[in-house]
């Protein structure tokens, strides 16, 4: 049972990874994960959710911005 969960997590590494960073593209990430079972598209979507970056949030206090 235990390696079953290991395979399940180890194929939707790439969206779990996007979904963990807040990347923009999660449905993207998870509709190419969908066809990991090629293989390549599985290493594509793992290298495209560690690239994307997350939304930049900004906050203005006082006329200032932080980000």
């Amino acid at each position: 049972m235990s390696i079953l969960l290991f395979l399940f997590l180890m194929y939707w590494l790439p969206t779990i990874i996007a979904i963990a960073r807040q990347a923009p593209s999660v449905l993207g990430i998870a509709v190419f994960n969908f066809f990991g079972f090629l293989i390549v598209p599985w290493w594509l979507a793992l290298v495209w959710s560690l690239a994307t970056r997350p939304y930049e949030r900004v906050v203005i206090i006082e006329g200032r911005a932080r980000y």
